[in-house]
């Protein structure tokens, strides 16, 4: 009995858990305090992919309207222009009776009863279908700029690390430089120092090249310089 309880109130909490998709991504007039979100924004707002996502979802809307409006095909009004309309003194046999101005026509097929209905679920599936590619178009487009946000951080903070480590390893390699050269410190230590000057001055550079990188792809997410956010 408490397994199929503790079962019941899972089942309960999962499938209470509806996404609210605008959410995912703040509209454009909410500004949110968190930088990320900012980012997500922009990402969603200047990324050309997403634009086509949105304009899919526009066309399958007009669709669904076309597709309601079909019946109206089944009718007809055809107007003819002849010289006794248009001088109805002409006419002495009376012959503007064979020749009515107005002619309407009502042309119903049994396919339609079947083919327009048709017509207007499949638009209306096509319009649920853009509408859920948008969403997941959402939900991807946040994780990517998310996750890369992060890694610009993460390779920001490395790269101030082994720009300290760097400025600590040149120090330390100029300080025996000037003892070696006095004489007051081996050549073993001199090189040892030197090693590891290199080794900090490679690990700097590589960092550097990792954070600029992580930047570049942040930035062309958001389609902008990260300075210019605001």
């Amino acid at each position: 009995m408490k397994k199929l309880l503790f079962f019941f109130l899972v089942s309960t909490a999962v499938y209470g858990q509806n996404v609210d998709y605008n959410k995912v991504i703040l509209p454009e007039g909410v500004r949110s305090e968190d930088f990320g979100e900012r980012l997500v924004q922009l990402a969603w707002k200047n990324n050309p992919q997403n634009e086509i996502v949105q304009r899919n979802v526009t066309n399958a809307r007009w669709d669904v309207k076309r597709a309601g409006v079909q019946w109206l095909d089944i009718f007809g009004v055809q107007g003819n222009l002849n010289e006794f309309n248009v001088n109805p003194s002409a006419d002495v046999a009376d012959r503007a009776q064979f020749f009515p101005r107005y002619n309407f026509t009502l042309r119903l097929t049994f396919g339609q009863f079947f083919s327009i209905p048709y017509d207007v679920k499949k638009s209306r599936e096509t319009l649920l279908i853009n509408e859920a590619l948008v969403n997941q178009q959402k939900l991807a487009l946040r994780a990517t700029v998310l996750r890369t946000y992060n890694q610009f951080l993460t390779f920001e903070k490395i790269y101030k690390i082994q720009s300290q480590a760097a400025l600590d390893a040149e120090n330390s390699y100029k300080l025996l430089e000037q003892k070696f050269k006095q004489g007051e410190s081996t050549f073993e230590t001199y090189n040892v120092s030197l090693n590891n000057f290199n080794r900090s001055a490679i690990a700097k550079i590589q960092a550097e090249a990792d954070y600029i990188n992580a930047r570049l792809d942040l930035e062309s997410l958001i389609g902008i310089k990260l300075e210019e956010v605001r």
